[in-house]
């Protein structure tokens, strides 16, 4: 019985899963399929199997997520430690699995655009990997917010827009921005919920390596930076309608009430990070 009470939540299936992520897939396919009709280039089983794909690499990402906490565990000798090591090689061979379905999927969609897709799938399929997987361990290196900023961000938009229209637009790149700066907050409002735990097992994280303080400040400037962006889209004339964006100012009320009432509980955090990057990503998809 005290082994199942202290058994860390977040290695369970479904936490590790992070569902409330999804939107970060959701969100940056859609956009890109909705750039891709709008530009006369629609396809609707292709635009499908785009966002199957793209929550199906959101969910192999986050049950590979915990792979690097196995060195910690395998320093420990109890049989909570062995417990947690089994669920976390089980979370892993359950993100491989999904991984494949979804490169399966992606081949499909490189047969009917070509090789640029093929080599943006590739890269993020390698991202996925290397966010925690060694040589590289881009979450360790404190690179996690940067890797994500590309990754989930800029390549899963022009991906998906490329994948249904069967080209590349630099003007797709300029409006994933926003969607990419809102992924990087995905993931700090993880470290900064995890922090303590992070510190404790030596995972170095970005709010690890230079403090929850400084974590806490770079979510506001990074929500600051998303409305400077923003503007300077809507006055270079690619975002046509911005007032769709203005519910999505009003969600940020809630997690930044939380992350600076001084509660020492952020479990909250990123689920309602992820209920702003929901909203901002419709706004946005409606604003274009």
């Amino acid at each position: 019985m005290q082994q199942a009470i202290d058994f860390p939540q977040k290695y369970r299936f479904f936490r590790a899963l992070r569902p409330f992520s999804f939107s970060v897939a959701l969100m940056t396919c859609g956009l890109g399929v909705t750039l891709a009709y709008q530009s006369g280039e629609g396809h609707f089983l292709r635009a499908v199997l785009v966002m199957v794909a793209g929550v199906l690499l959101q969910a192999a990402t986050n049950l590979f997520n915990d792979y690097a906490d196995l060195g910690f565990w395998r320093r420990q000798t109890t049989t909570l430690a062995k417990s947690v090591i089994h669920q976390i090689r089980m979370n892993a061979l359950c993100a491989m699995v999904i991984a494949i379905v979804a490169c399966l999927l992606g081949l499909y969609l490189v047969s009917h655009t070509g090789w640029l897709l093929l080599l943006i799938g590739l890269l993020g399929v390698a991202g996925g990997y290397f966010y925690t997987a060694e040589p590289v361990n881009l979450k360790e290196r404190g690179l996690g917010l940067v890797a994500v900023f590309v990754f989930t961000g800029l390549l899963m938009v022009e991906g998906a827009y490329m994948a249904v229209s069967g080209d590349w637009s630099f003007r797709v790149l300029l409006l994933a921005l926003p969607l990419s700066i809102l992924s990087s907050l995905v993931l700090l409002a993880n470290e900064l919920r995890d922090v303590e735990d992070d510190s404790r097992r030596h995972i170095n994280t970005f709010t690890v390596r230079f403090g929850y303080v400084v974590g806490r400040s770079l979510y506001l400037i990074l929500f600051l930076v998303l409305f400077a962006v923003v503007a300077w889209l809507a006055a270079s004339r690619y975002i046509n309608e911005p007032m769709w964006l203005l519910p999505s100012v009003f969600c940020l009320y809630w997690p930044l009430r939380l992350l600076f009432s001084g509660q020492k509980d952020l479990s909250r955090l990123p689920p309602m990070t992820g209920r702003v990057f929901m909203v901002f990503g419709l706004g946005l998809m409606c604003a274009v």
